[in-house]
């Protein structure tokens, strides 16, 4: 009897817009991504296989050893690089979650391995269509609930997040409270450090408190089970 495969989850996602960012602007959000990703690794240790992964100009791909993680970190990506928005550019990102078995891994590169998760990531990144968000999984009936319920409502909500909004959220999957949320505050020329009520006047706004329910949820009773 053959025994059980070891679940991963893949995250493969691509710069929204990324044809009206500058090399700079596109290289900027792939290495925010990138940092953002080893921020979550210190936060949820053990979650990330390796490092991201890179490749053309826009786009990036993720493994994850905890599965249970992945939407968490997929809306803390998201909102890593919505926050760095300003006036004059918008930054986002699309990411496909792909749960299931892995094959092989690659030392040198992540984008190089090989496996049901990868493939299943692959797929429905390139089936999108207006969606920014998007799920697949071997994990039966609580998958396609997650896919076909949870997923587009997330992204109903998260792509309308301003800057504000954003950042707040990021602070609140890292664990901060409100006051440690103000005080690390991105401060420079057109901005000023809130007030902690600022901060919780913008979770509000994000609709964190329900997110935290959801992703509670999917980490205690919806994670991935392993195959045979």
């Amino acid at each position: 009897m053959a025994g059980k495969a070891k679940i991963y989850a893949v995250l493969t996602g691509d710069l929204i817009r990324s044809s009206k960012l500058s090399v700079e602007q596109s290289r900027k959000a792939i290495e925010l991504l990138k940092r953002r990703a080893g921020e979550f690794e210190k936060t949820f240790q053990g979650a990330i296989q390796g490092e991201l992964d890179s490749f053309r100009h826009d786009s990036w791909q993720l493994l994850m050893k905890r599965p249970a993680l992945a939407i968490r970190a997929t809306i803390f990506l998201r909102a890593s690089v919505k926050m760095e928005s300003d006036a004059t550019t918008r930054y986002d990102t699309r990411i496909a979650i792909g749960i299931g078995a892995v094959d092989s891994i690659s030392r040198r590169r992540i984008s190089d391995s090989r496996g049901a998760a990868f493939t299943l990531s692959g797929k429905a990144l390139d089936g999108m269509d207006d969606e920014r968000l998007a799920f697949a999984s071997e994990n039966g009936v609580a998958g396609d609930c997650i896919a076909q319920g949870v997923i587009p409502l997330l992204d109903c909500v998260i792509s309308d997040w301003t800057a504000t909004e954003s950042r707040a959220v990021y602070g609140a999957l890292l664990g901060r409270t409100q006051e440690q949320s103000a005080a690390k505050w991105r401060v420079d020329q057109s901005d000023t450090r809130p007030s902690r009520q600022a901060v919780a006047k913008a979770l509000r706004r994000a609709d964190w408190a329900n997110l935290e329910r959801v992703l509670g949820w999917i980490e205690r009773d919806a994670q991935p089970q392993e195959v045979a």
